[in-house]
């Protein structure tokens, strides 16, 4: 190991201030929501390697928004399914890991998107924000049915778009089965003649 470039530490670090130096350029994160949040705030692509939790969630939105990648690889649909979030046993090879860390420091596209979501949170208000939202909700006296999103506005059936599933899948199958009972009925009385 290059004692130049890299330094273990076995206590305890103050997170924040090493993320703010300039010559951090990557951030190896388990991708707890506060140490990824931490790692956008301060413009580090991060590579997860999460244990437990929401840390598998979060390391999935950070490869998605490209602000980093993931030693996790998300099983597939039917296997979250069965076993939502039961993601403990996953497992990663070395070779994963140089490559992951290589193909970060190589490319520039991870930085820029970190900065500017950085940018993004940053520009969103911090502390003054919440409050002046926190101020609104008692303002309203907890009444924030003019915020309700527009899905749960909508009848359940325009939610859940059953409207077109029954005439793009329900009626087409129905007036098919219906021609084929007619057409075997046709055919019986032929046979029988």
């Amino acid at each position: 190991m290059d004692d130049q470039r890299v330094k273990v530490e076995h206590q305890f670090v103050q997170q924040k201030w090493i993320l703010q130096q300039n010559s951090v350029n990557l951030y190896l994160s388990h991708c707890g929501m506060g140490s990824s949040v931490e790692g956008i705030y301060f413009q580090k692509p991060i590579l997860c390697l999460p244990i437990h939790t929401d840390q598998f969630l979060n390391s999935i939105a950070i490869q998605n928004s490209g602000v980093g990648q993931s030693l996790f690889e998300p099983p597939s649909l039917l296997e979250s399914f069965l076993k939502p979030h039961d993601y403990h046993d996953y497992t990663f090879l070395a070779s994963s890991v140089t490559t992951k860390l290589s193909t970060m420091w190589r490319n520039t596209t991870y930085e820029q998107a970190a900065r500017l979501m950085s940018r993004d949170m940053k520009h969103a208000g911090g502390v003054k924000r919440a409050v002046e939202e926190i101020e609104l909700l008692v303002s309203l006296n907890g009444d924030l049915s003019r915020y309700a999103p527009f899905h749960s506005t909508l009848p359940l059936y325009q939610r859940y778009m059953l409207d077109l599933v029954f005439v793009f899948i329900v009626l087409p199958m129905t007036i098919i089965l219906y021609l084929f009972v007619r057409c075997c009925k046709r055919s019986r009385k032929k046979k029988i003649d």
